[in-house]
């Protein structure tokens, strides 16, 4: 038990530390250019590929990003795509960014392909608009690019076996099974690094928590991931539903640890807030 508060005093401190930046971490250094910008993990997609960006947010007066596209209660974002595409219907934000959705984010993560209807294949640049208190501010364009697998390559079956498009489906208690065949046939697949995720997610879901600290940790192994961040605090929520609490608080100090000297202390992802938030209730929880 005296390890267990050791463990949660030390994550909690941290959570301390940037508890009044949960206000203020939308407001950037003096001196400091306003901005957002928009990246990409790459420029070339697989058909049915997510395509995932990070949106950063540096502007005063406690603007923050929504967890989807659309107004949200500290500012409007939008995606401007050229050429112009449909959006999809009932599209959802990735599971952290709503868990996250009541937090001052500056830093998120967007599927597009959850959000717009892109067909198998093309070309097309896209731009990130934010609104807040009159002021507009828009990223620099990003170029991307889809195309289909061609006929015979290693790629062809993996991206043939999706069923259930857009990813966040897998969710559902309707899987069908296609990303966890995806990691057993296909294990070196550029899109088994998004099966194992969603795997962990749809695991997680069902409570099979041994299960989803595997996958997320295997989709966290992978270099340059976008969702490896979103992977290890998976794995630090299974470790709390099956009481592990001692360790749950030494992966989530190490998480945020990484994460504040990647981004920096005035920086305000939804894992960062997330992570923060899960140690400071850890604190409030002994204390109680």
């Amino acid at each position: 038990m005296k390890l267990h508060r050791t463990l949660w005093a030390a994550a909690a401190a941290l959570a301390l530390l940037g508890a009044g930046q949960l206000v203020t971490s939308a407001d950037p250094p003096a001196g400091a250019v306003q901005g957002l910008s928009l990246a990409a993990g790459q420029k070339d997609y697989l058909t049915q590929e997510p395509i995932l960006v990070t949106a950063r947010l540096r502007a005063p007066g406690g603007a923050a990003l929504p967890a989807a596209p659309g107004k949200g209660a500290k500012g409007t974002l939008r995606f401007e795509v050229t050429p112009a595409l449909k959006a999809r219907p009932n599209a959802k934000p990735l599971p952290l960014e709503a868990q996250g959705a009541d937090l001052p984010a500056t830093i998120r993560t967007y599927d597009l392909v959850e959000w717009f209807q892109f067909p198998a294949e093309g070309s097309w640049t896209m731009q990130a608009v934010f609104e807040h208190d009159g002021a507009t501010l828009k990223s620099a364009p990003v170029a991307l690019a889809i195309a289909r697998p061609a006929k015979g390559s290693k790629e062809q079956n993996p991206v043939g076996r999706l069923h259930h498009l857009p990813w966040s489906n897998y969710t559902a208690n309707a899987f069908c099974g296609d990303c966890f065949d995806l990691v057993k046939q296909w294990p070196d697949s550029r899109l088994a690094r998004y099966a194992h995720y969603w795997n962990g997610v749809y695991q997680q879901n069902k409570k099979e928590y041994d299960k989803a600290i595997v996958s997320y940790r295997t989709a966290a192994k992978y270099s340059g991931f976008v969702l490896a961040d979103h992977a290890e605090f998976g794995v630090i929520e299974c470790l709390l539903a099956q009481k592990n609490t001692a360790e749950a608080a030494r992966q989530n100090e190490a998480l945020a640890r990484k994460l504040e000297q990647r981004d920096g202390r005035g920086a305000a992802s939804t894992v960062q807030l997330l992570s923060r938030r899960l140690a400071a209730q850890a604190l409030s929880a002994r204390r109680d």
